[in-house]
C-alpha cells in the first residue's frame, strides 16, 4: 500500500519484514522480532501523523497550542481528535487534558493506549510484554494501520485530499545502499 511520505512507507515496510520473521523464523528470535514489528508500527503512526498535520497547515498552530513542550504521538493525536472529531473544542493544553480524553481517543482509535505505552517504554530502555505473543503483535500492528486509516478519513472529511501515493520501492531508492 502507497503512504503519504517516504519515511511512513519505510517504517509500516519494516514493520512488516519483521512481521514475516516473526512468522517464519527461530522461536527463539520471535520476542526482537515482534519488538521491531510494534515499535516501527508505532513510529509510522506518528510519521503519518505528522504528514497530515503539516499537510493541513496546522503544525505552527499545534506546536503553538503545546508549547512550551514538543508535542510528542500522543500529543498529536489529541491535536487530530480535538480539532476534527470533537464536538466540544478544548481551547487551552489544560483544557484538553481531561479524565475523558484518554478514553474517548481509545473508543476512536482502537489500540492507541497499547501502541503508544509500548513506545514510550521501549524509548524508556524497557521491553514491553507486548512482545512475547506474536499474535498480539499482529494485531497491534493491524490496529496501528487501522489508526493511519482513520486519520487519513478524518482528514477528508476536513477537507483535506492526501494522496498516498509513496511506495516502499520509492523509499527504498531514496533510502538505499550508500
Amino acid at each position: 500500500m502507497a503512504e503519504g511520505t517516504r519515511q511512513a512507507a519505510m517504517l509500516i515496510a519494516i514493520s512488516y519484514q519483521a512481521l514475516n520473521r516473526a512468522f517464519t523464523t527461530s522461536p527463539n528470535t520471535r520476542v526482537s522480532d515482534c519488538t521491531v514489528l510494534i515499535l516501527f508500527a508505532g513510529i509510522y503512526v506518528e510519521a503519518t501523523l505528522n504528514y497530515i498535520i503539516d499537510q493541513m497547515g496546522e503544525t505552527a498552530r499545534m506546536k503553538a497550542f503545546f508549547k512550551p513542550r514538543h508535542p510528542g504521538l500522543h500529543n498529536k493525536l489529541a491535536w487530530v481528535y480535538n480539532e476534527h472529531v470533537a464536538k466540544k473544542k478544548a481551547s487551552s493544553r489544560s483544557l484538553l487534558y481531561t479524565n475523558t480524553l484518554d478514553a474517548k481517543l481509545t473508543r476512536r482509535f482502537p489500540g492507541f493506549g497499547r501502541l503508544h505505552r509500548f513506545r514510550n517504554d521501549i524509548s524508556h530502555g524497557e521491553i514491553n510484554r507486548s512482545a512475547r505473543s506474536f499474535a498480539h503483535a499482529q494485531k497491534i500492528r493491524r490496529q496501528a494501520k487501522d489508526i493511519v486509516s482513520e486519520l487519513y478519513a478524518i482528514s477528508s472529511r476536513a477537507g483535506f485530499k492526501m494522496k498516498r501515493l509513496k511506495t516502499y520501492d520509492d523509499a527504498v531508492r531514496h533510502y538505499g545502499p550508500l
